[in-house]
């Protein structure tokens, strides 16, 4: 079984590993072509200081990087990416599991890269901004193909357990999927 590159403890580049991991499952990426990627985005991000200090602060929500990895990868790597919900967008959780449930399903090859913000009580602010990638669900689990190796790391979803707007956020229901941040991928053809 594939096994998700991870991500080093102490660097903010999940969005990064997201979409390595993304490919992984799309193209079946290796770890010599993962580094190279990775090596190639972070000279990238260097020759944009201003970019590259909100990548390493996380002033940023990751979606220009992501885009960006996805739009230059895809020359080397053809994906179809799709985006099913714009800014403005307040799709329901059912809206928001309907659409990963139906792009999930068989074939395999695909994958959804999105954004998530756990909080720990219901008044806080997140604890923890990330970005995953998705490989497979069944009718109440969303199971991630995720970039972390720690123990409190999130690794399956549940139907019940998100919200799709942050005001939703409450007691049962600490995890707010940011739905404009959603990339489905495939293969094109």
């Amino acid at each position: 079984m594939v096994k998700p590159f991870f991500q080093g403890k102490l660097d903010t580049f999940c969005a990064i590993y997201a979409v390595l991991n993304a490919l992984r499952l799309t193209h079946g990426i290796r770890v010599l072509k993962a580094r190279d990627i990775l090596n190639e985005t972070l000279l990238a991000l260097a020759g944009a200081p201003e970019a590259f200090k909100a990548v390493l602060e996380q002033e940023t929500d990751y979606l220009n990087l992501v885009d960006g990895m996805l739009r230059a990868q895809s020359r080397t790597f053809p994906l179809e990416v799709r985006v099913p919900f714009s800014v403005e967008a307040q799709p329901s959780v059912s809206e928001l599991w309907r659409v990963c449930q139906e792009w999930l399903a068989p074939p395999s090859g695909r994958a959804v890269i999105f954004r998530f913000m756990r909080s720990l009580t219901p008044e806080g602010p997140p604890v923890n901004r990330h970005w995953t990638t998705a490989d497979r669900m069944d009718d109440e689990i969303l199971h991630l193909f995720d970039c972390s190796h720690e123990a409190e790391a999130i690794l399956n979803i549940r139907k019940d357990s998100f919200v799709t707007r942050p005001e939703a956020v409450s007691s049962g229901r600490l995890l707010y999927i940011q739905p404009d941040s959603l990339r489905l991928l495939r293969l094109p053809f």
